[in-house]
């Protein structure tokens, strides 16, 4: 994909989780945007690494700051809190011009933000986290909630197993309606 068929479908993105009535912080960007990639496969090229609050891309933190300079997306102050982005001044004149290359995405799109646009930080952590050790290694259930608490000690083991099934639940949902690339 190219880099500005990437922008346009971020920028759809975070249109689509603004309107579902989304924080739109960086860490829910950064985890629908892992989900995309990772679990329903579209193409955006963002290397992913475990940090701080699960699965990160620093390719996608300067994506967003390029998509700020180009003034496609705009950034919000929401103090204590930190900020929300949102589409900027120009982001439908890019939504317009590779609307084909959206459209081809737009179940997966509107999949992810349906399912995780309005979860909480720690909410995306543990689930973004379940979907990163199962990506990894084809492990049991029971083994999958061992590495969640491995890697995140402090996600207890009850919300370690919530989150693998969610996943499990995504994942079947995803299958079903054959919405997984």
């Amino acid at each position: 994909m190219t880099n500005v068929k990437r922008k346009a479908i971020m920028v759809s993105l975070i249109r689509k989780m603004k309107e579902k009535g989304s924080w739109t912080g960086e860490t829910h960007i950064q985890k629908c945007t892992y989900f995309l990639e990772e679990f329903l496969r579209v193409p955006l090229n963002f290397n992913f690494i475990l940090y701080k609050h699960g699965p990160f891309s620093f390719d996608l933190r300067d994506e967003l700051t390029a998509l700020r300079a180009d003034n496609f997306i705009e950034m919000e102050p929401r103090r204590p809190f930190g900020a929300s982005f949102m589409p900027g001044k120009v982001a439908e004149v890019l939504e317009t011009k590779y609307s084909n290359d959206i459209d081809k995405h737009k179940e997966q799109i509107n999949f992810i933000v349906e399912k995780l646009a309005n979860k909480s930080v720690k909410e995306l952590e543990r689930v973004a986290t379940a979907l990163y050790v199962k990506k990894n290694e084809d492990v049991s259930k029971d083994d999958m909630v061992g590495q969640i608490r491995e890697l995140k000690p402090h996600i207890s083991k009850e919300l370690a197993k919530q989150a693998v099934e969610e996943l499990n639940d995504y994942i079947k949902e995803a299958e079903h309606n054959h919405i997984i690339l």
